[in-house]
């Protein structure tokens, strides 16, 4: 019998093209969907606190063609901002992500192709992150909250103006 075929002759060699072959898609689609660029321009240095949200889905779009993370994500929502880290086995290249509300631009509802979801577009980034599920609808309210957070108070702008200061 050929070693090569035999059950031993196949594990020597399957194993180690298939550890291969999953670490170079996962640092492709790093690359492609643009991760890595989020990675080096937003490396979680810890845990937030807020609410989580496990096996989220998410896809980096660009285009026609996303990069989706389908129930793998994890998300937090939290009040400075939002952190991002990937399943355990996709985590080649994908190191976990705090993204702070202020390099967030907008965030709306939106739909790519068949799909709603929630769009998330950030500062000096030409891809929207598409949350979907309660993760999306979550970071709509967060952004939300914040936006109204930190816009200045409008009685406040009311009184100036009576009193003739800007």
């Amino acid at each position: 019998m050929d070693p090569a075929v035999t059950p031993s002759g196949i594990t020597g060699w399957f194993i180690p093209l298939f550890v291969v072959t999953w670490t170079f898609a996962c640092a492709m689609l790093s690359i492609v969907g643009g991760w890595h660029r989020l990675a080096v321009r937003f490396p979680a240095s810890s845990a937030i606190d807020g609410e989580i949200y496990r096996f989220a889905s998410m896809s980096l779009v660009s285009g026609h063609y996303p990069v989706r993370y389908n129930n793998s994500l994890f998300v937090t929502v939290g009040r400075p901002g939002l952190a991002l880290s990937v399943f355990f086995l996709l985590r080649v290249m994908h190191p976990p992500l705090f993204i702070p509300w202020s390099a967030v631009e907008t965030v709306r509802p939106e739909r790519f192709w068949l799909v709603s979801g929630t769009a998330v577009y950030l500062r000096g980034f030409n891809k929207r992150l598409l949350f979907r599920g309660r993760a999306g609808k979550k970071i709509l309210e967060a952004f939300n909250a914040q936006a109204i957070r930190s816009s200045p108070d409008l009685s406040q702008i009311n009184e100036n103006r009576v009193r003739g200061v800007s």
